[in-house]
């Protein structure tokens, strides 16, 4: 590049920059985000209290679910450089933003030979409202660092592509190494690297195939690792116990559009897209007519594109319209999902493709027009910018705290199970916060709108039975049961309610139960509780408090040593 290019690309980006930390400055003074994941971070003693062993641990387990040890270092490294510092990760996430915007100005100018197509791609990335969830989620960060490495591994690859130097095919696959470290989402590199040999009319001879195969490897051996780790965390649902095939088809398709329109017009935003309660044992059908508005609309292009791919317009489209669904295409609920249709951080990487291409095909259609039209054009382009810029700013005010956050989804009422999961989640937050009549009565809305909510119906328990309401109590801890059968929390809980309102027998049998399909060193020590302090028989006691201590709950030794001498 040379050197007045070089310039004008650092002017633009800039630009972009300072853009950009405007619109997100108002994150610069929130807190964390409690009871939705950031706490998980900054409670963790393995992460607060950086080690070399703790760094071991970040690379051989899991964190919430994901595989993401590059993420969970960078927590641990700021802890430590910055202890008690939220705002040096708030900085961080901007960082971060404002760096990927600038490797997609560079990425689209290699690909499109035009410095306007790119710097207009880049700036609405920046600002797209769609963006706002990984850059003001702390727990997002690993979606921010798998697309810095993702896009500098496509970067790199171009520039082995054009030289062949070594270096830049080694650089290529470290990035790439580095972003699947950060987030498994990385997996789709080596279907993006054959678009752009495809894009860049490359010749597919052996040796360029074969360096495709350890991507490919790479990418298998990360996925099964995702897949295990959301696996093991509860995090992916089989959605055949639900769905038909007919219907998952459908489920895909009404995700795809709506990924497509909130490009253009993000109307709506939440925190929350759950998968559709059925009407009449079938899906709503504004599901079946969305789908069919995606598969026409995409269909159309690809193939318009496709009978025109030797035009600069047509090959745009094939190429940008496949990165957007081959990127998306590993967050879509195809056989498993996680628990959300989708979500808003999952764009971020796949926009990249979806908005390069309204840029392109908006340059291509205003060449050799008159001069009027293209400023009418660049009006209605620029107001749009700003549009989204405002929603942006808007959208960011909205991630101050959990209560702000679930109130949006309420009020925004898109369903009836996503307001009832806000519902829950703001009332586990008022729960943190000890506002018990705030909680009860959210736990109360979840319950009204979703009887069989049983989180919900656990939680009131909690909370009744904190502020010594233990019959209320009892109540919900039986309904969670009645729910859950095989959940130990609600049996342990029922019965320390029982026992405070003095129904020794009653807790006795749900202690015994527990202690039957599933001893517990908790049951364990709370049974000997019992009978050491309220059914006079000390010797069971000490009995169960050696079975606790056995199983690990050092607390009792504690009662052992005062009263098993």
């Amino acid at each position: 590049m040379n050197p007045e290019k070089l310039q004008r690309t650092w002017i633009a980006w800039l630009l972009i920059c300072a853009v950009t930390i405007l619109i997100y400055s108002g994150t610069f003074s929130y807190g964390i985000l409690h009871n939705y994941d950031d706490d998980a971070y900054f409670g963790d003693p393995g992460i607060t209290r950086l080690t070399a062993d703790h760094v071991k641990d970040y690379f051989s387990r899991d964190y919430l679910g994901m595989y993401q040890p590059l993420p969970v270092l960078s927590f641990a490294v700021l802890m430590k450089v910055f202890p008690g510092s939220v705002l040096a990760h708030r900085i961080l996430q901007v960082v971060l933003h404002c760096l990927n915007a600038l490797l997609v100005l560079i990425l689209v100018r290699r690909l499109s030979g035009n410095f306007r197509v790119a710097s207009l791609t880049a700036l609405l990335f920046a600002v797209h409202p769609m963006n706002a969830e990984s850059v003001s989620w702390l727990a997002a960060r690993s979606n921010l660092m798998y697309a810095f490495f993702y896009l500098s591994a496509l970067i790199f690859y171009l520039e082995w592509q054009d030289k062949n130097k070594e270096w830049q095919w080694g650089m290529m696959l470290l990035c790439f190494t580095l972003s699947l470290l950060s987030k498994v989402t990385a997996a789709t590199f080596p279907m993006a690297v054959i678009l752009l040999d495809w894009f860049r009319r490359k010749e597919f001879s052996r040796r360029t195939v074969l360096l495709y195969i350890p991507l490919i490897l790479l990418s298998l051996v990360f996925i099964r690792t995702g897949i295990r780790a959301s696996g093991s965390f509860g995090h992916l649902t089989e959605l055949g116990q639900s769905y038909s095939i007919f219907e998952r088809m459908f489920l895909v398709l009404q995700a795809v559009w709506l990924y497509l329109v909130k490009s253009v017009i993000p109307f709506g935003q939440s925190v929350i897209y759950l998968f559709p309660w059925k009407t009449g044992g079938t899906l709503p059908a504004s599901y079946f007519a969305a789908g069919s508005a995606a598969c026409l609309l995409i269909a159309v292009l690809l193939i318009a594109g496709w009978r025109h791919r030797n035009r600069e317009w047509g090959r745009a489209i094939v190429f940008w319209m496949l990165f957007f669904l081959v990127t998306l295409s590993i967050v879509l609920p195809l056989k498993w999902s996680r628990t959300v249709l989708i979500a808003e951080r999952y764009t971020y990487i796949p926009y990249v493709g979806l908005l390069s291409m309204i840029i392109t095909l908006i340059f291509i259609i205003l060449r050799n027009r008159s001069r009027h039209l293209r400023s009418v054009v660049w009006a209605v382009l620029g107001a749009g910018i700003l549009a989204l810029g405002w929603c942006t700013w808007e959208r960011v005010k909205v991630w101050k705290d959990p209560v702000s956050l679930f109130t949006d989804v309420i009020v925004k009422s898109r369903s009836g199970a996503e307001v009832s999961t806000a519902y829950y989640n703001r009332g586990n937050e008022y729960f943190r916060l000890k506002e018990d009549e705030m909680a009860i009565r959210d736990y109360s809305e979840a319950l009204r709108i979703y009887p069989g909510y049983a989180d919900a119906a656990y939680n009131r328990g909690l909370v009744f039975y904190s502020n010594g309401s233990y019959t209320d109590a009892i109540r919900d801890f039986s309904a969670t049961i009645v729910l859950q059968p095989d959940n130990p929390d609600a049996w342990l809980n029922r019965a320390d309610a029982f026992r405070a309102a003095g129904k020794y027998e009653e807790a006795l049998q749900d202690l015994d139960h527990l202690i039957l399909v599933h001893p517990d060193k908790f049951a364990y020590f709370n049974r000997g509780a019992l009978y050491y302090f309220n059914l006079g028989q000390p010797d069971r006691g000490c009995s169960d408090w050696v079975q606790a201590l056995r199983l690990g709950f050092q607390p009792a030794a504690a009662m052992l040593e005062k009263y098993c001498k």
